[in-house]
């Protein structure tokens, strides 16, 4: 496999991730709604890192813990109530949006709390590597990645910064809604995110346990 042909194969598999529904794909939607496009991308920055991570795991072959049953529903469990307490949270969030300006000033400002600067990255992150079916399909992506490590890094790599760019699309286009978005309505969008989450919390375990005992 060529350098040309590994870029080929990777940019669908890419955009199809990308387009496809879930936790992440929410998440960074929900983001950018309620705290602006800058936050969005930190979500997705906590991702991507997230997804890097995974990869080497996989590369290095010590990804196969997630061929271990115990493994696969402790993950499960955890990243669903993770989703589940996002989604309640979410859900009962009646605080009023910041202003997108005075937002993306606290974000800007060097002298804010520096803990506060890796919320959305970190929310990302956890998002990510908790849910076992992202471990999964980086495990069935590995073998497409070409026969050598130079091969292999251009593959995900070429992924990873499809994906990103997509993901930043996302957050541009939604952090742009917030404008236009009034507190009312965002009230409304935030309920049914927060129930979105709590039933793929629930999915997530539920689809698992099947998986595993049915």
């Amino acid at each position: 496999m060529n350098i040309v042909a590994t870029i080929l194969q990777a940019i669908p598999i890419a955009l199809a991730i990308s387009v496809a529904p879930g936790a992440a794909f929410l998440g960074i939607i929900q983001t950018s709604l309620n705290n602006g496009f800058k936050a969005g991308i930190l979500f997705a920055l906590g991702i991507a890192f997230s997804d890097m991570i995974l990869i080497a795991l996989c590369l290095w072959g010590t990804a196969g813990i997630m061929h271990n049953e115990t493994a696969k529903l402790l993950f499960s469990i955890l990243g669903g109530l993770i989703l589940i307490g996002y989604g309640l949270v979410t859900f009962f969030n009646r605080k009023k949006p910041i202003k997108t300006r005075h937002q993306e000033e606290v974000l800007n400002d060097p002298r804010s709390n520096k803990l506060g600067k890796f919320k959305y990255p970190m929310q990302g992150f956890a998002f990510n590597i908790t849910n076992p079916f992202v471990w999964i399909l980086w495990l069935g992506i590995a073998p497409y990645s070409g026969p050598n490590i130079n091969l292999q890094i251009l593959f995900f790599a070429c992924i990873l910064i499809t994906i990103f760019c997509i993901d930043m699309l996302k957050s541009f286009f939604a952090g742009k809604l917030k404008k236009a978005i009034t507190y009312e309505v965002a009230f409304i969008i935030n309920r049914v995110v927060g129930v979105v989450f709590c039933i793929l919390g629930v999915v997530m375990i539920a689809r698992m346990l099947v998986t595993l005992y049915f």
